[in-house]
């Protein structure tokens, strides 16, 4: 009997060790689980992007849709099987990383994210679903959680502040956008963090043994998206310096050298890279160059990109301003604080190269869209961690420290969860499922997608079109091809019409125009838009 007590005080004072240690990180980690399965739900569409990473993982050497089809879409019948054949693995095709690195040859991406995309759908070949990509980056958000917990605990020795960095990030509206968006930009954001992991322990330890690591991490950063180069390069260069400052010459050179070897792996494993940097397209060097050049749109980028960040980030904006009005009632104690030296100013040398980065990427960013500095927002969380860090140490000294701390990572548990149900992450496109219920009741009708051969605006609209069993594109209304198509159907009484109307990125095809010339060779009589989406407009053709 005497020994089962023991036992049992054995298993409660380990529990209750275990709780003390990383009872705040489970219940963070708890809060985000929840959250992200709560919005992955509520995900009813994609973005074009996010099709593309479907299309570009799986799809048999073939990197787009058009390619699918035999390299022209122009007068041909396209069946639900086609897309799905494109946008998932076919038995007997798992795994195939060579056809993914074709793919991305002829992208303009590196293929990292890609091959774990891959591999995700080869373990449920023939399904093509949301849940495939969403688990996949839920993992490395988790990630990414965890890393940053770690970080924030190496580099401010409290469990509370890593603690609320976790809850801030991963709470975050931009960081749920990043999980939520099945795109490279989830495992880019872990691996930023990652290097800035190595990095703090390659401070603290001094071991040259860790140089390889950080120059691996470089090598991976890179083959994810080419945005890494710019946080590392800052880092990796401040990390330098500072080393040298210290008179850490052995360390300095090591670590130079394995983070420049990591970067010199890109070209390589992966030559194209070559290619996408002078390519003529919108996401490449060129582009990056020109955008560089327009100092004219410098501020307004600028503007726009803090602005949308800020949107995306109330907790730890008010965060900030609660720990600054406490920073300035304490100003005092902080001060000797700082005197004292017991304030590590260390995380300002990953805090600094963010801020430098966050200008470079907007300036030029090819499309004013946040997701170039996704990566960069733990970055900024830290920065708020740095701040708390500021404050706890200016309330040392006063009774109940420490149960003001832990009150205050609750506070910001709750506040963060606030944030997350007021204002919904991006990419979820309810609307999607709007569309498809229209869509659903005119299944049985002929389908007809009015386009000049761009594969943009039908990858857009992908979703859309798996509620047919078959849809027919063609650039002419009047083109006997499309007459036989129709004709097939008998008397069908109405005929689902995409147009895609974007001079941009697609056929900018006038609605005004085609829509009469359509009616006249099919017909049809009336005509009625259903909906809009960004590069086509969807109509309704019916008798009498």
């Amino acid at each position: 009997m005497d020994q089962a007590v023991k036992e049992r005080r054995l298993l409660s004072g380990r529990l209750v060790r275990f709780l003390q240690k990383y009872g705040v990180l489970c219940l963070i980690l708890a809060a985000v689980t929840g959250v992200c399965f709560l919005f992955s739900c509520r995900k009813s569409g994609m973005f074009i992007d996010e099709i593309y990473t479907y299309g570009l993982s799986n799809s048999h050497y073939a990197p787009y849709i058009k390619d699918a089809m035999g390299g022209t879409m122009v007068d041909k019948v396209i069946t639900r099987q086609d897309l799905l054949d494109y946008v998932s693995v076919n038995p007997g095709e798992g795994l195939d990383f060579g056809s993914v690195y074709y793919n991305q040859v002829r992208d303009v991406h590196p293929p990292l994210y890609y091959w774990l995309f891959n591999l995700a759908s080869s373990l449920t070949p023939g399904v093509f679903s949301k849940w495939t990509g969403l688990a996949l980056d839920f993992l490395l958000y988790l990630a990414t959680l965890l890393l940053l917990w770690r970080l924030c605990l190496r580099l401010f020795k409290s469990r509370q502040i890593a603690g609320a960095g976790a809850a801030l990030y991963g709470l975050s509206v931009v960081g749920l956008s990043t999980m939520l968006m099945i795109r490279m930009y989830v495992l880019l954001t872990c691996l930023s963090v990652l290097l800035a992991c190595l990095i703090a322990r390659l401070w603290e330890e001094k071991r040259l043994r860790l140089c390889p690591l950080v120059g691996l991490t470089v090598f991976l950063g890179l083959m994810t998206q080419y945005y890494y180069v710019f946080y590392a390069f800052f880092l990796c260069g401040f990390t330098v310096l500072a080393l040298l400052w210290k008179r850490e010459f052995k360390l300095a050179g090591g670590f130079f050298v394995c983070a420049f070897a990591g970067a010199l792996l890109l070209p390589l494993c992966f030559p194209a890279c070559f290619d996408h940097l002078f390519a003529d397209k919108l996401v490449s060097g060129g582009n990056a160059v020109e955008n560089l050049r327009n100092v004219a749109a410098y501020w307004d980028k600028l503007y726009f990109y803090a602005m949308e960040t800020a949107r995306r980030m109330k907790a730890p904006l008010l965060v900030t301003l609660f720990c600054v009005l406490g920073l300035l009632l304490r100003g005092k104690r902080l001060l000797a604080a700082l005197r004292a030296r017991e304030v590590r100013l260390l995380p300002l040398l990953f805090i600094l190269p963010a801020l430098i980065t966050f200008a470079v990427a907007a300036i030029i960013s090819p499309v004013l869209e946040i997701r170039y500095i996704y990566n960069l927002i733990p970055f900024f969380v830290l920065a708020v961690c740095f701040l708390l860090h500021l404050l706890a140490r200016s309330l040392d000294g006063l009774p109940q420290a420490s149960r003001l701390k832990y009150a205050a990572v609750l506070a910001i548990l709750a506040l963060a969860v606030w944030e997350a149900r007021c204002l919904p992450p991006d990419y979820l496109y309810p609307e999607h499922g709007e569309f498809n219920a229209l869509l659903a009741q005119h299944a049985e009708a002929p389908c007809v997608y009015l386009s000049d051969d761009y594969f943009p605006p039908i990858t857009q609209d992908l979703l859309m079109l798996l509620n047919f069993d078959q849809f027919f594109v063609t650039d002419d209304p009047a083109s006997p091809a499309l007459a036989d198509y129709l004709a097939s159907f008998g008397e069908a009484e109405e005929c689902v019409v995409f147009i895609d109307v974007d001079a941009y990125w697609s056929s900018g095809f006038d609605p005004d125009v085609m829509l009469p010339e359509l009616l006249a060779h099919s017909g049809y009589t009336r005509c009625e838009e259903l909906y809009r989406f960004a590069l086509s407009q969807t109509y309704l053709l019916t008798v009498g």
